[in-house]
C-alpha cells in the first residue's frame, strides 16, 4: 500500500512541479529486481563460494530513482538512485579456519549463517545533447555503498563482521532511441570504475512502453535486466589486511514503472 501511495503522490506532484518550471524535464520511477548472487569471499588463506559454500538464496530487492533534466548546455542534470542489495544464506560450510573483519572461525564448519549488504545509492552529474529520437547521455556518478558481510555460527559460538562504506567514483553513460508510432523506447546504461584489480561495473538493458492514458504526463511501463558486480582487492587502494576481499555479482531480470514529464 506504502509503494502505491508514493506512486500516487509523484503523478499528483510532478504535473503541478512541471508547470512551475519550464523547459524542465522530470523523472521518478521504481522496480523489483529479482536477483542471483554469485561470486566468493576471500582471506589470506581460503575464499568461500557465496552461492555454493554459503547458500546465499535467491530473492529481489527494490531500487528507486529520479531526475531532473534542464536546458541550460553548461550545468549538469541530476539523477538521484538507491537500489537495495540484500540477501542471506543458511547451513553454509567452510572448509577450515575463514577470517572476515580481523576475526575468524578456527575450524571447519557447516552451520554458517550469512547476511550480506551491497546496498547504494547514486549521485550523478550528467549532460544530454539535444539529439532527435536518440538519448546520449555521459558523466559521473558518485556511488555511496552502506553494507557489510556478517557470518556467524551457532556451534562455534563466532560473529564476524566486516562493513563496506565507502564512496567510488564512477563514469556514467546512457543511450536509448525511440521507436517511431509504438510507444517503445529502448536503452541501456553503465557506471564503471577500476583500479588494479579492484572495480565496479554496473550494466543495465531495458524496454519501455509508454501508457497513452494521461496527457502531458508519460507512465511507462519497464522491463530490463541489471548486472552488477564489485571486486575488492585492499592492495588496490591502499587498504589494510583486515578489509573485505571480494568477487562478488549481483543479476537478473526487473520489472517496474516509470514517469515523465
Amino acid at each position: 500500500m506504502k509503494k502505491l501511495l508514493t506512486a500516487a503522490t509523484l503523478a499528483a506532484a510532478l504535473p503541478q512541479a512541471a508547470s512551475a518550471l519550464p523547459l524542465v524535464d522530470l523523472y521518478a520511477g521504481g522496480y523489483y529486481w529479482d536477483q542471483s548472487y554469485s561470486g566468493n569471499l576471500k582471506d589470506s588463506g581460503q575464499e568461500v563460494d557465496i552461492d555454493r559454500d554459503l547458500n546465499v538464496d535467491k530473492t529481489g530487492n527494490n531500487v528507486f530513482y529520479a531526475a531532473f533534466e534542464h536546458a541550460v548546455p553548461v550545468i549538469p542534470n541530476i539523477k538521484i538512485k538507491s537500489s537495495a542489495i540484500q540477501a542471506s544464506g543458511k547451513n553454509g560450510q567452510v572448509s577450515s579456519s575463514f577470517e572476515l573483519g580481523g576475526q575468524s572461525f578456527p575450524v571447519a564448519l557447516n552451520d554458517v549463517k550469512t547476511d550480506a549488504d551491497f546496498s547504494h545509492t547514486d549521485l550523478t552529474l550528467y549532460w544530454s545533447p539535444p539529439l532527435p529520437i536518440v538519448t546520449l547521455d555521459f558523466g559521473v556518478t558518485a556511488r555511496q555503498f552502506d553494507g557489510y558481510v556478517k557470518m556467524s555460527s551457532a556451534i562455534a559460538g563466532e560473529k564476524l563482521e566486516e562493513d563496506f562504506n565507502v564512496v567510488i567514483p564512477m563514469a556514467y553513460a546512457k543511450v536509448g532511441a525511440d521507436i517511431p508510432l509504438t510507444g517503445l523506447s529502448v536503452g541501456g546504461d553503465m557506471n564503471l570504475f577500476a583500479i588494479g584489480g579492484s572495480g565496479v561495473k554496473d550494466f543495465d538493458l531495458n524496454l519501455t512502453y509508454v501508457l497513452p492514458i494521461i496527457p502531458l504526463l508519460d507512465v511507462g511501463l519497464s522491463a530490463g535486466y541489471r548486472s552488477f558486480s564489485l571486486d575488492l582487492d585492499p592492495d588496490d587502494y591502499g587498504g589494510d589486511e583486515d578489509d573485505l576481499k571480494a568477487s562478488a555479482a549481483v543479476a537478473g531480470p526487473y520489472f517496474g514503472l516509470s514517469l515523465h514529464l
